[in-house]
């Protein structure tokens, strides 16, 4: 039978960091402006949009984190490298190769797809290296202090 593991507090954090991330990337700094150009979005009415969406983005955010930590406890990642490789299979399997109908018949311009495809493929190699390492880190405490107190009896 299949056993889900609902990190409460992880899975809050990583979804802000997530949203973070989201920031960060859609910012100026970095492909923010790209975004912008290929959408025809200026970057005051992207400065107005994001507060509303904050929420839903946290909510989806948290969605993500959610089912991205289901994957990892069912894969059994334990250390960065299977965290950022599961991250990376579902970043590929499911937002690169299922949103290029977006481009083809949506007809949604290339950039912006490449620019959130991108921030799909690094967030969810973020997160699930942050996951896998934080969840098995404590894991392996717990686990750890059960057998030694066992070993106490």
């Amino acid at each position: 039978m299949l056993e889900f593991q609902i990190p409460w507090l992880q899975l809050l954090l990583v979804a802000a960091f997530r949203n973070l991330l989201g920031v960060v990337w859609y910012s100026p700094l970095l492909f923010g402006a790209a975004w912008a150009r290929s959408t025809g979005c200026t970057q005051a009415e992207m400065r107005r949009r994001l507060l509303p969406m904050l929420p839903v983005e946290y909510f989806c955010s948290f969605v993500i984190a959610f089912v991205l930590a289901q994957v990892l406890n069912f894969g059994g990642a334990i250390d960065w490298k299977m965290g950022a490789f599961v991250g990376l299979l579902m970043a590929l399997g499911f937002v690169a190769a299922g949103t290029p109908n977006q481009v083809m018949y949506a007809r949604r311009p290339r950039g912006a797809w490449l620019v959130d495809a991108g921030f799909s493929v690094v967030s969810l190699m973020a997160m699930g290296v942050v996951m896998a390492t934080w969840r098995w880190d404590g894991l392996i405490r717990t686990a750890l202090r059960q057998g030694l107190a066992r070993v106490a009896q």
